[in-house]
């Protein structure tokens, strides 16, 4: 039994080495890659009614183990066929082959105005998502002309690589 426990411990730590002293950084994983980026969101929501959304935010995205895309944004959208209704939002959301999300939006027309919270399920991938969305109303009243269930197609473009981007590191 004595002679097993030393074989087992021998074999166990055959493969250990000890540091030499230089510090070593684990290469990526191959094909991985993350990019980090100032990006133009541009998108369409369709319901009864049109909107068109324009924003700026922060998107992550890139692949490690799977494909995946996080972003949050400031933006606006208007109603397509009644560009006074006018709504300003800020949202958030994560892609990696299913899309969720959440934007607090509040909208705008002739001095009234109405807050809604749209969660968002649906599918997407690094920047571009296609989601069913729902407008919930945080206030009694609420604006006529604004959807209730609607699809919504988004994509981002890209403006600026920040410093985290895989794309403005040094080949070694």
């Amino acid at each position: 039994m004595r002679r097993l426990c030393i074989l087992l411990l021998f074999n166990l730590t055959y493969g250990v080495k000890a540091q030499d002293g230089e510090e070593k950084v684990l290469p990526y994983r191959p094909g991985a890659e993350v990019h980090d980026e100032l990006t133009l969101l541009v998108g369409y929501h369709q319901g009864t009614h049109g909107f068109a959304e324009l924003g700026i935010g922060r998107n992550i995205y890139g692949v490690v183990h799977h494909p995946f895309g996080v972003s949050y944004y400031l933006g606006s959208e208007v109603r397509v066929d009644r560009p006074e209704l006018l709504g300003v939002k800020v949202g958030v959301y994560g892609t990696g082959g299913v899309a969720i999300g959440v934007q607090l939006i509040q909208y705008f027309e002739a001095g009234e105005g109405c807050a809604v919270l749209r969660p968002e399920i649906g599918i997407g991938i690094f920047k571009a998502k296609l989601t069913y969305a729902y407008n919930i109303g945080l206030a009694s009243d609420r604006l006529p002309g604004i959807n209730t269930h609607m699809l919504t197609l988004t994509y981002a473009f890209r403006v600026l690589r920040l410093s985290g981007d895989d794309a403005k590191r040094p080949l070694h």
